[in-house]
């Protein structure tokens, strides 16, 4: 699905030989703007795709730098010569811009797909104090970048210089509670020979970052594919809302960012029982790593589905396909039936029958990263 994403162009473009970059600092609910001198002009439009963010128009070199990252590597900028590097500034206790802006890179890297091996990321720490290694390992994790970048920290004299290298602004050690958590956010985009080229300051728009990546990792970059739902592997996964236990809904397309695995089944399945158990036992192991089962009863009451549910200590949320009209849309026509959704809702893979337990390994990890756990 690679080139899926639809790519944004700006309405307008702004041409200068010098143009100040405000950069929105969000602390606390309070918005300041930091004003960063640098020579920059934004794309003019052409027939050809050209980079969306704040283009630094004399590409200046990128400041070097030597920190280790969330699992004690040493890393330098250096060492990515040769490929674009997205290096971006933020602390794993912000509770505000931070958690958006590594979902969007999250985002952005999984709209890419394998491509997105040719690009590196690295975050800096903004808050040295705070950002332990499991502190910057566990906000790694939360935004499924656990093994997909490096989140660098060091003492704040480390630090500092380079946050002045590139114009980033963290709050004093030993700052008040209304302050201590205000910083700089802004993600730069340096080239395979180590120039700063692309500027974004703030929150980021996906469809902006994928495009910039795709340009100078040197990926294909093409108009949006647009399909149809359907219950075929490439194709967006139709859409549904039903009830649960406890009158608790489901709504499929709210569980984007997340990997599901639809279940459909019957109590008077026998194949279906001896599957379930295992289903428990993935979703237990790897929900922390954004995997869930959905089990979708098919025409049978509330009481026999959660009863024989109980019965076989299900784990996962199990809904009710009263009426068999998501059955139809699914094209089920035997059980168990199967269908494995990745984060950005399309489906990856069908499966008539028991899954076996190879499963897990073939098909869910891959769509998880290597930090999926059992």
């Amino acid at each position: 699905m690679e080139g899926a994403a639809a790519i944004h162009r700006p309405r307008s473009a702004v041409v200068g030989t010098r143009v100040w970059v405000a950069i929105a600092l969000l602390a606390l609910g309070a918005v300041g703007l930091v004003f960063i001198p640098r020579n920059a002009v934004n794309r003019v439009t052409s027939s050809r795709p050209s980079l969306a963010g704040t283009v630094l128009f004399k590409k200046p070199p990128a400041p070097s730098f030597r920190l280790r990252d969330q699992f004690g590597r040493i890393v330098t900028l250096s060492q990515f010569r040769g490929r674009p590097v997205v290096l971006t500034f933020m602390e794993s206790h912000c509770t505000q811009l931070c958690p958006r802006v590594a979902d969007k890179i999250h985002q952005a890297v999984d709209e890419i797909g394998s491509g997105s091996n040719r690009v590196a990321i690295l975050a800096v720490s903004t808050d040295p104090e705070g950002d332990t290694p499991a502190a910057s390992r566990e906000f790694s994790r939360q935004h499924h970048l656990l093994d997909r970048w490096h989140y660098l920290s060091a003492s704040r004299g480390v630090l500092t210089p380079i946050w002045h290298d590139y114009y980033i602004y963290a709050a004093p050690k030993g700052a008040s509670p209304s302050v201590d958590a205000a910083h700089t956010s802004a993600t730069y985009l340096v080239d395979s020979a180590g120039r700063e080229r692309v500027l974004m300051g703030g929150d980021l728009t996906v469809s902006d970052l994928e495009l910039d990546i795709r340009l100078l990792a040197g990926l294909p970059v093409g108009p949006p594919v647009r399909l149809d739902p359907a219950p075929e592997v490439g194709h967006p996964a139709p859409d549904f809302v039903l009830s649960g236990a406890g009158g608790k809904t489901v709504h499929l397309n709210a569980l984007r960012g997340k990997v599901v695995l639809l279940n459909f089944w019957a109590s008077s399945c026998l194949p279906c029982r001896s599957e379930m158990p295992e289903l428990s036992q993935w979703y237990k192991g790897t929900q922390k790593s954004g995997f869930t089962v959905i089990g979708v009863d098919e025409l049978e009451g509330a009481s026999a589905a959660m009863g024989y549910a109980k019965q076989l200590h299900v784990t996962y949320p199990i809904v009710l396909d009263g009426d068999g009209n998501v059955s139809i849309k699914y094209d089920v026509v035997g059980l168990p039936s199967s269908f494995l959704i990745d984060r950005r809702g399309v489906v990856r893979a069908t499966t008539m029958g028991v899954v076996r337990s190879a499963y897990l390994a073939q098909h869910i990890r891959p769509l998880l990263g290597s930090g999926s756990g059992t």
